[in-house]
């Protein structure tokens, strides 16, 4: 979840940066309101798209770090806390917390403006509810209902204003965008979207509603009333004072040239690359000051690239997988993968004799040597097509630790085998194991 998170936010950053550097400016106003409402969208999605072909046409690296396991010899049969259980149902609380603020915030947004209707008189016209507001220096809209001010100048104009707001519907765009803000709340980027699409439709009210009246007349209307910020961020504002230097600002600028739609093209291999980023990507937790996995393969298992690379076309990692192999006990288990690993885990914390590398360290007399606090162990499997654990490896810096490595995994029971497009299939792990020195 939490690397889903992360690239909803990464991609939402490039959107957002290739919308404000290249296509802000322009005034297709219409293109941008779709990039905006797609792009946002898209954000969510992409992650979770996954396409077999580019898996297969780009290079994988067919291993997936397992977890580290921490081992101590004095609580050799002692099994492990997952702490990530905590943590997850802690940040499931807070979620849950701040979702629930934002719907009643937003509840009462929606109370605000059915007692403005309610309270206020009301003049029906066709397409519309024209709703007279005693405060003087108020107007923006909401569906098909016009808030203005009943002592408000320019109130013409103001009008012509809101119902292009209406014809467009821009009050559906904010709500889109207030949900994304409801349910993810905790994304700094909700509430950007909203900024900018908001700017947007007060951009489209204005070419549409004046671009057949001079300039300045539109100008001196706007800044005619003594305007301040409405408390209802999601309703199309007329006098929204953050907004109005850059309505004059982009009012004034002279029609994007119909060529310049080009810089949407742009946009292509942006998105051919989320595509190949979000199907390639692989989920590898690796400790602290260990070799990656690429320099263990180079470094201890030099002599097998050739039988690794004959079983490579009939591997596929664990982290692309469509079904994982079952670790015994886990197969009605709502997340398989995170079950296997804590099953694992388990099984190596009570059967792994860490007082071995105790013994040794005491032998070599590296027990009180900072940097020597612990050592690695780090053994390599392939749970076959049939589910069993095969070709076993392993590297320590002692021989005694790489042999009792291999007997605890070597005692893994029996898989169901992982699945790829119906077909049993290998699957290759690497299993980093660290061993704390008793003092």
């Amino acid at each position: 979840m939490i690397n889903y998170i992360v690239q909803v936010l990464l991609f939402q950053i490039v959107f957002m940066a290739f919308y404000d550097l290249i296509i802000r400016k322009e005034t297709f106003f219409q293109w941008n309101r779709a990039y905006l409402i797609l792009t946002s969208l898209l954000a969510y999605v992409l992650p979770l798209l996954k396409f077999q072909t580019v898996k297969e046409n780009i290079p994988q690296e067919y291993v997936v770090m397992v977890p580290e396991i921490i081992l101590s010899p004095s609580s050799y049969i002692e099994k492990q806390i997952n702490w990530s259980v905590v943590l997850f149902q802690g940040l499931g609380w807070f979620f849950f917390t701040g979702l629930a603020i934002a719907f009643v915030l937003f509840m009462f947004k929606i109370i605000k403006i059915y007692n403005l209707i309610r309270q206020n008189s009301k003049v029906k016209n066709k397409g519309y509810s024209l709703v007279l507001l005693e405060e003087q220096h108020t107007a923006f809209s909401f569906f098909n209902y016009i808030f203005i001010g009943k002592k408000m100048q320019s109130r013409e104009d103001i009008i012509n204003h809101e119902i292009v707001h209406v014809k467009q519907r821009h009050s559906i765009d904010m709500l889109l965008f207030e949900f994304k803000k409801i349910v993810f709340w905790f994304n700094p980027y909700s509430y950007l979207y909203q900024s900018r699409i908001a700017e947007l439709h007060e951009f489209i009210a204005d070419s549409k509603s004046v671009s057949k009246k001079e300039k300045s007349t539109f100008i001196n209307s706007l800044l005619a009333e003594v305007f301040r910020i409405d408390k209802i961020p999601f309703v199309n504002s007329f006098n929204n004072q953050s907004l109005i230097k850059k309505r004059i600002i982009m009012f004034n600028r002279n029609h994007s040239k119909k060529f310049l739609k080009i810089k949407y093209a742009f946009l292509i291999p942006v998105f051919i690359g989320m595509l190949v980023y979000t199907s390639c990507e692989k989920s590898t937790t690796e400790p602290e000051n260990k070799l990656s996995v690429e320099e263990f393969h180079q470094e201890y298992f030099k002599d097998n690239k050739s039988q690794n690379s004959e079983k490579k076309s009939e591997t596929v990692p664990f982290a692309l997988i469509e079904k994982v192999p079952v670790y015994p006990g886990c197969e009605n288990a709502e997340d398989q993968k995170m079950c296997m690993i804590e099953k694992i885990t388990a099984y190596v914390s009570a059967n792994f004799n860490a007082s071995i590398n105790n013994e040794l360290n005491k032998e070599n007399k590296k027990i009180n040597e900072a940097k020597n606090l612990y050592d690695k162990v780090y053994v390599q499997f392939t749970i076959d097509k049939e589910g069993n654990v095969t070709d076993l490896k392993a590297r320590a810096e002692y021989k005694e630790l790489e042999q009792e490595a291999l007997r605890v995994i070597s005692g893994l029971p029996q898989f169901t085998p992982g699945e790829e497009n119906g077909k049993k299939v290998s699957v290759k792990y690497t299993l980093p194991i660290s061993l704390k020195h008793d003092a």
